[in-house]
This record gives structure tokens, C-alpha cells and sequence, in this order.
């Protein structure tokens, strides 16, 4: 990341995050991760602050990653029925955490306390078929804060440790994330940067893992 989107991104995330409530639990430091994931998509974006420029899912995966590990993906999917027709579906999937042409970001947002518990809470947001201008979107944010509200429970059963996931603070910093990667050409090959791995932000933190 050169200096001035550094910067940028620095002042950006001070002033749209700094009043989020960031919950806080004492939690072993090799627990799984819960990411924003951003991935390309075709057609041209329809809502107003351009989010479905992109296709939105949620990943679990591991702190410490590896070529050979695995992370979760669970998003809502568009599945083509016919011609002009198309339905939506929840998926969970098993993916390999290198980087595929289609991933664009990650940001993560949360600490995972109960993993089994995420799944099902993931698991039970509901698809919203024939809902005007529901999408992928609108399924990311239910699941986000679901999670988020079973995460500030108490005791052994909470799904999430130290979490973001007010949605416009969240949907605020993966928009200008993603966007700072298109403006440093992360992607077309000409910036030298490393795909190996998708690019990736910590939110918690507020400092870029992977470039």
C-alpha cells in the first residue's frame, strides 16, 4: 500500500469507526476469523451506494493460514432456473483460502468464539425470495448482525469475541477498502503485487494484513 492510501484509509476509518462499540471478551488468540468477502461479479451495480458492484459473502477460516488450509464460505446465491428466470439459495461451501480470480478483499471483523454455534446462527438467516431488492447484500448484512447480537451475549455459549459488525461501519470500510485496491491496480497485473493471497484488512485492528 503506497503512503497516500495508507493515509487515506487511516483517516477514513478513524472518522467512520471510532464510535463503534467494539466488544471485548479474553479469548485464546488462535481462534478462527470471520471475514467480509468481496468477490467480482458481472452487471452493472443498481443500488445507490454501488455495494452490489460486488458479490458479498461471509468466510471462516483459521488465524494462521497456510497453502493447504480451508475456510468456509456462506453467502446467498443467485441460481439461474431458466431463461430470464433465476432463484435464490443459501450456500456453505468449503474453499481454499489462495486467492481465485473472483476474490477481490477480505475484511475481517470478528473473532470467533463458538464456531458451531455461528454456523447455525448463519444457517437460519432467512432467504427473503421475491423481496424487492434483496441480494447478496442484504443477506451479508442479516447474517453480519445476527451474529453480532448473539455475540454480545455472555458466557460460553457467545458466538463472537472481540467484533465490528454495525453494518454501516462495516459496509463503510469494505467499500473504501476495495476501492483503494482498485485505485493501487491490485488486480490487473500491472502493480506487481502478490495474488497469491486476496487482499486483506483487520478491522479490529485497523491495519492491512495482506497488500
Amino acid at each position: 500500500m503506497d503512503g497516500k492510501s495508507s493515509n487515506s484509509l487511516a483517516t477514513f476509518l478513524s472518522l467512520h469507526i471510532r464510535t463503534e462499540t467494539q466488544h471485548n471478551y479474553t479469548m485464546p488468540s488462535n481462534k478462527d476469523r470471520l471475514y467480509v468477502a468481496l468477490y467480482a461479479r458481472a452487471g452493472a451495480a443498481k443500488m445507490p451506494g454501488g455495494e452490489d458492484e460486488y458479490h458479498w459473502g461471509l468466510v471462516i477460516g483459521p488465524k494462521i493460514e497456510g497453502e493447504t488450509e480451508q475456510g468456509m464460505r456462506y453467502h446467498a446465491k443467485e441460481v439461474m432456473t431458466g431463461p430470464g428466470q433465476s432463484t435464490w439459495v443459501f450456500e456453505e461451501k468449503s474453499i481454499s483460502l489462495l486467492a481465485t480470480s473472483m476474490l477481490l478483499v477480505r475484511v475481517m471483523v470478528a473473532k470467533v468464539e463458538n464456531r458451531e454455534r455461528l454456523v447455525d446462527v448463519l444457517r437460519k438467516v432467512p432467504i427473503r425470495q421475491g423481496q424487492k431488492d434483496w441480494n447478496c447484500v442484504s443477506w451479508a448484512r442479516e447474517a453480519l448482525e445476527a451474529a453480532g447480537a448473539d455475540g454480545m451475549g455472555k458466557g460460553k455459549g457467545r458466538v463472537l469475541g472481540t467484533s465490528r459488525t454495525e453494518w454501516q461501519a462495516v459496509r463503510d470500510a469494505v467499500m473504501w477498502y476495495v476501492g483503494s485496491k482498485k485505485e493501487q491496480h491490485r488486480w490487473d497485473g500491472t502493480a506487481g503485487f502478490d495474488t497469491k493471497y486476496a487482499a486483506t484488512y483487520d478491522l479490529l485492528d485497523k491495519k492491512e494484513i495482506i497488500p
